[in-house]
C-alpha cells in the first residue's frame, strides 16, 4: 500500500513524501530497494508503541520516501507457526542488515534510546551508527516542546502548532492516520538532520551501537527503560484540581488548591482549563501555571475571566518527569552512548548482572563488627535482618527484607540506622523511599525511639 503526504512542519518547504506501508511478515527487498537506491546518507527513524509500550510500527525515511513497517502485537516476540515465524525472522533480518546496521546510513531518531532498546526487546535486532537527536537540546527537558523544536532547527523554522499536534497529540487516530503520522515524524528527523545549521551539532554527538553490548547488559538497559515507559504510560493525562479559593488580578488567576495530591504543578507542557459561572452562563479559559508555591498557583490565561464562581479546574497533560525519572533516563542514554559506565557499578552489577561478580570498594574500618544498638529489643527475625544490614561482608551488601504489614520492617530500618550512627557517628547514611508516606513513617519511628539526628 502506498500514499503521499505533504509535510506541514517546516516553513517554506512544500515537500510531497511518498509513503509505502506493509506488515513485517510481508516485507521483502522490493520494499527496501528504493531507500537503498537513494543518495541520502541520513535515515530518519520513528516508531509507534502500543500495548505494554511494545513496538507497533517503525518508519524509515529519506528526504522523499518513507517505509512504514507495521508490527502486529501477535508477532511479538515471534508469531506461532513455522512458516510465519520464518518469514517474520527473515523480514527482521532484512531490516537489520540493510537499514539498521548498513554502513551507508546514519540512523537519526529524536528518541533513539527508546527505539534502540525496543528493537532489542521486541524484535531481537540491533542498530549501529545511531544518533539520539534530542541530545543536542541541552538545558531543556527531553519531553518538552521547547527541546523538540530546538532539535528540529528552532522555532523560526517551524509551524509550532503542527509540531505540537504531531508529536504531542493524544487523540486516538485511525490506522491510516497513524501511519501518516509516524511517517511524518521519521521524515522530520531526516529533514532536521540535514539542516545546514544543525548537521554539525548532530555529527558531534556520540553514537549508539547496540551491536557492542552483550545480551545480558542490553537486556538490563532495555528492561529498565521499558519499565519506566510503562510507569509513565500510567500517568493520567487529565486531572481534576480541587480549588478552595481564587482571585483575579491583571488578567491572571491566583488559585489555592484544597488538596495537596491534586494541586496544580508548574509545567511547560500542561495546560490548565478553568470553567467559570456567571448567573446562568458558563465560560471557559485556558492557561498555564507560571508560579507554583505549595497549594497556591498563579495562572496566566488566554482570555478574559467572566464569572464570579469556579465550576471546575482541570489540568490537561501528563506531569513532567520527576528528578529521579529524568536522571534514570539520562543514565540509560549515556550508557547506550558509552558516556557513562554503569556496568562497573557494584550495586548495578548485583541487581542486574549477578554473573559479573561485583568488586566492592573497601571502606575505612571495614572488618569491625557493628553491634545492634536500639532502645527496644528486636525479635529473632528482626535482629537477623538488622545484623545482615550492618554486616560489611560483600554477600550482604544488598539485603531484601520482606514481610506483610505490621511485622516490623520499619523497626528494622530504624534499628539499623540507629546502630550504624552509634558506631560511626561521623558517617552519613541515606534512607530513601518511593513515597512521602514511607519517609514520614520512618521519621516518626526515629522520633519514637528518641533518635533526632536526621
Amino acid at each position: 500500500m502506498s500514499f503521499t503526504i505533504t509535510q506541514n512542519l517546516f516553513c517554506d518547504d512544500p515537500t510531497v513524501i511518498t509513503v509505502v506501508k506493509c506488515d513485517d511478515d510481508a516485507l521483502n527487498m522490493r520494499h527496501l530497494q528504493p531507500l537503498l537506491d537513494a543518495k541520502d546518507r541520513i535515515l530518519g527513524v520513528a516508531a509507534t508503541y502500543g500495548k505494554q509500550c511494545q513496538l507497533s510500527s517503525i518508519a524509515f525515511s529519506t528526504l522523499s520516501r518513507v517505509l512504514v513497517v507495521n508490527v502486529p502485537a501477535r508477532h511479538i516476540p515471534q508469531p506461532r507457526g513455522d512458516a510465519k515465524q520464518q518469514q517474520v525472522a527473515k523480514s527482521r533480518g532484512l531490516i537489520q542488515d540493510h537499514l539498521l546496521i548498513n554502513p551507508k546510513f546514519q540512523k537519526h531518531a529524536f528518541k533513539m534510546d527508546q527505539f534502540a532498546t525496543a528493537l532489542h526487546l521486541d524484535l531481537s535486532i540491533r542498530v549501529n551508527d545511531a544518533v539520539d537527536m534530542l541530545s543536542v537540546a541541552v538545558g531543556s527537558g527531553r519531553e518538552s516542546l521547547e527541546a523538540l523544536m530546538n532539535t528540529m532547527g528552532g522555532e523560526t523554522q517551524l509551524y509550532k502548532a503542527n509540531v505540537l499536534s504531531l508529536f504531542f497529540g493524544t487523540s486516538k487516530s485511525p490506522a491510516a492516520d497513524a501511519a501518516a503520522g509516524v511517517a511524518l515524524q521519521a521524515w522530520a528527523a531526516c529533514r532536521a538532520a540535514t539542516l545546514p545549521h544543525m548537521s554539525s551539532r548532530f555529527e558531534s554527538l556520540p553514537r549508539i551501537d547496540t551491536l557492542t553490548f552483550t545480551n545480558t547488559r542490553l537486556n538490563a538497559l532495555a528492561n529498565i527503560f521499558r519499565n519506566a515507559d510503562r510507569l509513565d504510560a500510567m500517568k493520567p493525562t487529565v486531572v481534576k484540581n480541587d480549588v478552595r479559593d481564587f482571585t483575579v488580578k491583571k488578567g491572571a488567576i491566583n488559585l489555592v488548591c484544597a488538596r495537596f495530591p491534586t494541586r496544580i504543578k508548574q509545567s511547560k507542557t500542561q495546560a490548565i482549563q478553568i470553567e467559570f459561572k456567571d448567573k446562568e452562563a458558563t465560560s471557559r479559559v485556558v492557561g498555564r501555571a507560571r508560579d507554583v508555591r505549595g497549594r497556591s498557583a498563579h495562572i496566566s490565561v488566554n482570555g478574559p475571566v467572566q464569572g464570579d464562581k469556579i465550576v471546575s479546574v482541570t489540568t490537561i497533560g501528563k506531569d513532567d518527569p520527576t528528578c529521579a525519572e529524568a536522571t534514570r533516563q539520562n543514565v540509560i542514554l549515556e550508557a547506550l552512548q558509552y558516556k557513562a559506565n554503569i556496568f562497573s557499578n557494584p550495586f548495578f552489577q548485583s541487581l542486574w548482572l549477578p554473573e559479573e561478580w561485583p568488586v566492592w570498594p573497601r571502606s575505612k574500618g571495614q572488618g569491625r563488627e557493628i553491634p545492634v544498638h536500639f532502645p527496644y529489643d528486636p525479635n529473632v527475625s528482626q535482629r537477623a535482618a538488622v545484623q545482615k544490614i550492618l554486616s560489611d561482608k560483600d554477600d550482604d551488601r544488598i539485603v531484601m527484607v520482606q514481610g506483610p504489614p505490621g511485622t516490623g520492617k520499619t523497626t528494622v530500618i530504624a534499628a539499623s540506622v540507629v546502630s550504624h550512627c552509634h558506631a560511626n557517628s561521623g558517617q552519613a547514611i541515606w534512607v530513601t523511599a518511593q513515597s512521602n508516606v514511607a519517609v514520614k513513617n520512618i521519621a516518626e519511628k526515629f522520633t519514637k525511639v528518641g533518635f533526632y539526628k536526621f
